[in-house]
């Protein structure tokens, strides 16, 4: 009897250990690295890991400890902002006299010359089609905000001390495309006045919220011109955590005969992702010189009918002075998790384009101790992560760490096989019957009847004795 209590007591402990075992569930793991001291980490999502997982709001995956149980995980989320100012000297260039005062009547005939960089590097204009009414000696300047990420919330405008006394009014219009032009400011003076040993300084021009590509900066008076003229940007924006970088993949159009799916003939193409990666940005170039296209983008995941319109603009590629100017990069308002992608074009392309795509990886906190081992575990079809107030105990943290403390960032190590693709796989439909229940209930009853057995084997014992 001794031996079939112990014989169900071990199996009882056997399964309960392997109902408690997380690791078992998911497809692949990711031993971490943490260097030195913290209570709480972040973890920083390569493609491997986005290749593994199956459900979209990417649950399917947590952090263990060494035992293989859950620790509290959860997908880094904004801290409360906090309004911060920079300031930018941005790059400027006279435009050529001649060209109409409002830009309302009439687009900038310019030729622009770009670096490696896409930094304007010199502009020329074509004077041949502007008002014939603009003064000859117009003070105008084109300013280049293409590389500022937030809202202008003023202009700052200095020249050399050396200058006598300065009483300059400017208007100022934004653009993104150097057609289309829209006020920012109206009518707005700087000043460099002295007298009687005091002095009067007006720098700033005031362009709450302007936030485009580029500006033009319009002398609306007279005046002599301002000697050594330097133009800064002041941004206002809100703080936020540190973020991992934007990573951008090149992809040419992807091969119909792989999937087996037609590809339409004429102007649409196909381009297709390693992951259903969280997309930014999009930036397309044509492969030929002296194209242009109307293009609209969308994308889809795969297994789904429809398409989500992402961005619709015109890519052109013109020949200029040995380089060539081609159309800038699409901000996307919000992430794309889609791994198919699509371009449409209204006229047909001597050569498919390439799609550029620029994604920014995800990050995941985890509350842990940095002298343990953890590990990753991501990709399966069943298993789900539960939700953890980690954001309650990163604020308790920075209360005494302070407001711009940030978790550490854990290293990934080489990945290891777990259940590997079969936990990818979603289970077959489970019967009627759940043989582990009766299972379960056939240990329970045949411990319940040997422990019964072994007290009236007791009880007998004692009775003899007596």
């Amino acid at each position: 009897m001794k031996r079939v209590a112990a014989w169900a007591a071990g199996l009882l402990l056997a399964l309960g250990a392997a109902h408690a075992d997380e690791t078992a569930r998911y497809a692949y793991a990711w031993p971490l690295t943490l260097s030195g001291d913290s209570a709480a980490w972040q973890v920083e999502l390569p493609i491997e890991v986005y290749q593994t997982l199956t459900d979209p709001q990417l649950r399917d995956l947590v952090v263990v400890d060494e035992l293989g149980n859950a620790v509290p995980t959860a997908a880094r989320t904004a801290d409360p902002a906090t309004p911060v100012s920079a300031r930018v000297e941005l790059p400027l260039f006279a435009l050529p006299a001649g060209l109409p005062s409002n830009p309302a009547d009439g687009p900038l005939n310019l030729r622009i010359e770009r670096d490696a960089d896409g930094n304007l590097r010199s502009i020329g204009a074509d004077l041949g089609t502007t008002n014939s009414k603009a003064p000859p000696d117009s003070q105008d300047y084109l300013i280049d905000a293409s590389k500022l990420d937030a809202p202008i919330d003023r202009l700052r405008l200095d020249w050399d001390e050396a200058a006598g006394p300065i009483n300059a009014q400017f208007s100022l219009a934004a653009s993104d495309d150097l057609q289309n032009w829209r006020g920012a400011a109206a009518n707005v003076n700087v000043l460099g006045l002295a007298q009687d040993g005091n002095r009067l300084e007006l720098h700033e021009i005031g362009t709450p919220g302007v936030h485009a590509k580029y500006l033009r900066l319009h002398r609306r008076d007279r005046g002599a011109a301002l000697p050594g003229l330097r133009v800064s940007a002041i941004t206002a924006a809100q703080r936020s955590p540190a973020r991992a970088a934007r990573e951008w993949l090149a992809l040419t159009v992807s091969d119909p005969t792989a999937s087996g799916t037609p590809m339409p003939a004429g102007p649409e193409y196909r381009y297709a992702l390693p992951a259903a990666l969280p997309i930014v940005a999009i930036k397309l170039d044509l492969a030929a010189d002296n194209s242009v296209a109307r293009v609209g983008v969308a994308s889809r995941r795969s297994g789904t009918p429809g398409w989500t319109p992402r961005a619709d603009f015109t890519a052109f590629r013109l020949p200029q002075g040995g380089d060539a100017i081609v159309n800038d990069e699409t901000t996307l308002t919000g992430a794309a998790r889609d791994n198919e992608w699509r371009v449409q074009s209204a006229t047909p392309l001597n050569r498919a384009p390439t799609l550029n795509l620029a994604w920014r990886p995800d990050r995941f906190v985890f509350l842990g101790d940095g002298k343990q081992h953890y590990r990753l575990v991501a990709g399966s079809a069943t298993t789900r992560r539960a939700d953890y107030p980690v954001d309650v105990a990163l604020a308790q943290l920075r209360a005494k760490l302070g407001a711009d403390w940030q978790p550490p960032l854990a290293a990934l190590g080489v990945r290891q096989a777990l259940a590997g693709d079969a936990a990818l796989q979603a289970p077959v439909p489970a019967s009627r019957y759940n043989w582990k229940t009766f299972l379960l209930w056939g240990v329970l009853v045949t411990a319940a009847v040997a422990i019964g057995c072994l007290a009236l084997s007791l009880l007998r014992g004692q009775k003899s004795s007596s």
